[in-house]
């Protein structure tokens, strides 16, 4: 990662940008955002959309109030996906089982209760009956689950190199399960589709002269984690949403800030389509604002099967 020097403190006027992305599934003959060229009306389908993650696959964001750790909203990814699938002429039930804080192996654990669920109900119980009630149904199941894991090996100053190495082999060798119990309850017209993570810890460039190197430690360990989940989810024969590309989260190439100065993209891009680089009492937070979740539903559009049914 470039070190350029910057301002130690940042502030980000940021820009709902959800409109300015192109609707419906990609058309590789036509540029981005340009109208289809054909008259016909899409068929409507009629389906369903198990959103199955943490605090993220619940449009989480911080609401500014002191000491409160933020709440779910309608503008996350999957409110986001909803309607682009709607414009497309296809029309999505939701059901979000996703529990703030979850990890990998506390879904998995029906012996201890979370903050959403009493044991032995979990998060993936409660997909499981959600799937083996809708065997005949077409259904679209997102899973974001591993971020919980590598949190607070990042949240170190510096990194733990040994916490991350260990939450990633744990994710490695648990994920599989999940993916397996969820294929196992679904009926044959179910569309999987794994989520990887952008790196919101890449604000950490922002803190002074230690800065860059606490932002590039955090990004190795971010793509360490997406190659795993990659791994998981293609050995579990699920596209993956590359939601990295979409956030520029390796592009470390010099960028303009109004009333910043230069950053590299990928800080700029962390800083902008997260909170992580506010202040209190809406930041420091990693999760995406709504921008940001819209990138993650154009990144989740570009892996949708092309026909339901």
């Amino acid at each position: 990662m470039r070190r350029l020097k910057v301002p130690l403190i940042i502030v980000v006027t940021l820009a709902v940008i959800g409109g300015t992305y192109v609707l419906g599934r990609a058309n590789s003959s036509s540029p981005a955002g340009a109208a289809s060229s054909t008259n016909a009306t899409p068929l409507k389908v009629n389906g369903y959309y198990l959103d199955v993650g943490a605090s993220e696959s619940l449009g989480f964001q911080p609401t500014g109030i002191k000491g409160h750790n933020g709440a779910r909203t309608d503008t996350g990814y999957a409110n986001d996906l909803i309607q682009r699938e709607a414009l497309n002429g296809v029309a999505l039930t939701l059901e979000q089982v996703g529990c703030p804080g979850d990890t990998v192996q506390s879904v998995l654990n029906t012996k201890a209760s979370d903050a959403c669920y009493q044991a032995p109900t979990t998060q993936l119980t409660k997909a499981e009956a959600y799937l083996e009630a809708h065997q005949s149904d077409p259904v679209l199941v997102t899973v974001d689950l591993g971020f919980n894991d590598v949190r607070p090996c990042m949240e170190a100053n510096p990194v733990n190199q040994t916490c991350l190495s260990a939450a990633i082999a744990a994710v490695q060798v648990d994920l599989p399960k999940i993916m397996k119990a969820l294929k196992s309850a679904a009926g044959s017209n179910v569309h999987f589709i794994g989520i990887e993570y952008a790196d919101p810890y890449l604000g950490y460039y922002m803190n002074g002269s230690g800065g860059p190197a606490e932002a590039t430690a955090t990004l190795v360990g971010m793509n360490r984690l997406d190659a795993m989940l990659t791994q998981v989810y293609t050995n579990a024969g699920t596209p993956v949403a590359n939601v990295p590309a979409q956030f520029d989260t390796n592009d470390n190439e010099p960028a303009t800030v109004p009333n910043v100065g230069t950053l590299p993209t990928n800080v700029k891009n962390a800083c902008q389509l997260t909170w992580f680089c506010y202040g209190a009492p809406f930041g420091p937070d990693d999760h995406p604002n709504n921008a940001g979740y819209s990138l993650i539903a154009a990144a989740i559009e570009l892996v949708l099967p092309k026909s339901w049914q």
